[in-house]
């Protein structure tokens, strides 16, 4: 496997596994956010979105708001592409402070692409309590810990994903996804409040059903509601539209993609 070069505090610098797993979000232990997106045929998905979450998020941890530039940032990603020969690829964005100091990074990645029969039988999770965010503006941090050993449980019992709830046992959020319902043709995704993230890709399906005139509610969800739900489905920026057809094992619904999940998944086809 060829070494990858990164962006580290404005040095280009080439990697080995180790210093890539001490950046890993869970694995670096600092105050700080990351973004994660995915570039497909040379083409960097929805940064701005992403810029602007960072920053939000920033701002929430008293950080500052803009350590990078649009302008400055997507050439240097670009080049970064280059120079690992990649096309089709993951990028994550990092800022955070140790001491006194604020740090910045940028890897880029093979992005592993599932498959068209990945897709078709959909993902299933595992449910789990802690989730630890309970705050109304929740910020994507390097806190990332339980997230990461929630997913490491998931795939060593056989899962795809791990999925939340919080101290309420209100379903919250994947590891790395976020989650909708669908009900006699309308679409129900938890709120802020229940402690999940504000996904760049779940604003995207909320914001397209309102445009394809499909109803959608925001709010409070179980366990019971899914297993009660017509189809389910997770979303994030590298996944783009997942169907979820198994809960501990359990089909929900038919076991299947439903009607609307695919009609999503062909708009967000990636």
């Amino acid at each position: 496997m060829r070494k990858l070069t990164i962006w580290l505090d404005d040095k280009f610098r080439e990697t080995t596994p180790t210093l890539l797993r001490s950046l890993a979000p869970g694995i670096l232990k600092a105050k700080g956010v990351f973004e994660t997106m995915r570039v497909s045929n040379g083409k960097i998905d929805l940064l701005k979105a992403h810029l602007q979450r960072m920053s939000r998020g920033l701002k929430v941890l008293k950080m500052g708001t803009a350590p990078f530039k649009k302008k400055a940032l997507s050439p240097l990603m670009r080049q970064l592409l280059r120079v690992n020969r990649l096309k089709d690829a993951r990028v994550r964005l990092m800022v955070w402070k140790e001491g006194r100091g604020l740090h910045r990074a940028i890897v880029v990645q093979p992005l592993e692409k599932l498959t068209a029969a990945q897709y078709r039988r959909g993902f299933s999770v595992l449910l789990m309590k802690g989730h630890r965010r309970q705050t109304p503006v929740p910020v994507k941090s390097l806190d990332y810990a339980i997230f990461r050993e929630g997913l490491r449980k998931a795939r060593e019992g056989g899962f795809d994903e791990a999925l939340f709830v919080n101290h309420k046992s209100e379903l919250v959020e994947g590891s790395r996804t976020n989650i909708f319902l669908v009900k006699d043709n309308c679409i129900f995704t938890p709120p802020i409040t229940s402690g999940c993230l504000s996904g760049i890709m779940r604003q995207q399906v909320i914001s397209a059903a309102r445009r394809l005139k499909l109803r959608c509610a925001v709010r409070p969800l179980t366990a019971a509601d899914l297993f009660a739900a017509d189809e389910a489905l997770l979303t994030n920026a590298l996944l783009g539209i997942m169907p979820l057809t198994r809960l501990d094992k359990q089909k929900i619904s038919t076991g299947k993609p439903g009607p609307v999940t695919i009609r999503f998944s062909k708009k967000f086809r990636i």
